[in-house]
């Protein structure tokens, strides 16, 4: 009995470990929560958008509530409200008398948990299993997240951090796959599982663009390294053809999802993106432009107080991508991750130079890069490795 039971924990432990790190999660955000009312404003206007959906079976077209007497046309729907309403409905199936102010005191908690596991996958793919777990419970701990997705607080942050995290964990299985396989059925559909999750996102956030620059500019980066390691344009072709043609079926999939809902606006909006981010608070175009005067819009002034803001882990970046340079430059090791990381470090540091609030994207590529090198610590301690560049 005993060796069954040691057995299945040597076999399962990083299950075992990743649900506790995400119950674990949910329950640090409930706790002693006792309140008979939600934590903001925004949070009441979601809840009131899911309990018409909820009553309704769709968002009616028109918000009676804003801009009296006539209404408001809501425009293009917004998935998040559909996620919350219908999933309520399912969990009502099996928990008839929960009302729906009860289901929103833990979903935005369960939401945030949840980034846990695209977390670890990502962490895994671009490292180890203990990376994926460090990274898991980092990102599901994080501080300014957490302020963001406490129980009772159905903004739409939660959402909007963890889908994100779903598509690169999916781009980084087609990738791998792709890479280590010949392009057939199965990577087809990863292209196309990855590409229906992107489309998903723009319907949640006007900034869905980001992740579409961050999977375009790992795929530019890493044909630059090859074709300065090869030197010949028909071998780095052919060499990174797969990925290229899973690459483009995610494209292709998130635009047939996203045309007919945006129009072909959105391929302007997907490349414009980073562009036209830095005017957001522009007083010129339309007026008024409220984000000019919301606080975490503001400028945070120079990378010396984005540095402060973040703290030691922005340090912890930093470290693991020198190591991740000089394993590289050693051993020609662990390319992919820091190209990937190095993107992703770089985005949210520029994204922070224009309003403070975006500093909250520091979280993703901190708690990978802290995964990577408490696990590099704990390969090395172990004598799993033998020396920093292994």
């Amino acid at each position: 009995m005993r060796q069954k039971l040691f057995g299945f924990l040597k076999k399962y432990w990083t299950a075992i470990v990743l649900v506790f790190i995400v119950l674990l999660a949910i329950e640090v955000r409930l706790i002693d929560y006792r309140w008979p009312y939600l934590r903001n404003i925004d949070s009441y206007d979601f809840s009131r958008q899911m309990e018409e959906t909820v009553e309704n079976g769709t968002i009616p077209p028109v918000d009676k509530y804003k801009l009296a007497p006539d209404g408001s046309p809501r425009g293009t729907l917004n998935s998040y409200i559909y996620i919350g309403a219908y999933s309520y409905m399912f969990f009502r199936t099996f928990f008839p008398n929960m009302q729906l102010y009860d289901y929103l005191l833990w979903f935005p908690a369960l939401l945030a948990a949840l980034m846990a596991i695209p977390m670890y996958f990502i962490g895994k793919l671009l490292y180890d299993k203990k990376a994926g777990l460090i990274a898991a419970a980092f990102i599901a701990f994080d501080a300014s997240i957490m302020s963001r997705t406490l129980g009772g607080d159905p903004d739409s942050d939660g959402i909007t951090l963890l889908i994100p995290l779903i598509i690169i964990a999916l781009f980084l299985y087609t990738y791998k796959y792709s890479m280590n396989n010949k392009f057939d059925k199965k990577a087809v559909f990863f292209a196309i599982v990855t590409g229906l999750v992107s489309g998903l996102w723009r319907f949640v956030w006007g900034g869905f663009w980001f992740v579409i620059w961050l999977i375009t500019g790992f795929i530019i980066v890493k044909m630059v390294f090859d074709l300065i390691r090869v030197r010949n344009i028909k071998q780095l072709l052919l060499g990174i053809k797969p990925a290229l043609l899973s690459y483009f079926i995610i494209l292709i999939v998130f635009f047939m999802i996203t045309i007919p809902g945006f129009g072909f606006a959105v391929v302007e909006a997907t490349m414009r993106g980073p562009i036209e981010f830095p005017t957001i608070k522009s007083e010129t175009g339309s007026f008024p432009n409220v984000y000019v005067s919301v606080a975490e819009l503001q400028n945070p002034g120079d990378a010396r107080e984005i540095i402060s803001r973040v703290g030691f882990p922005f340090f912890i970046l930093l470290f693991s991508l020198f190591y991740l340079v000089y394993s590289y430059i050693k051993k020609r090791q662990h390319l992919d991750t820091l190209i990937l990381l190095g993107i992703w470090f770089l985005g949210p540091f520029f994204a922070t130079l224009v309003a403070v609030r975006f500093s909250i994207l520091f979280a993703a590529p901190i708690a990978i890069g802290s995964g990577i090198l408490f696990s590099k610590l704990m390969r090395i301690t172990t004598g799993e490795d033998r020396s920093i560049e292994d």
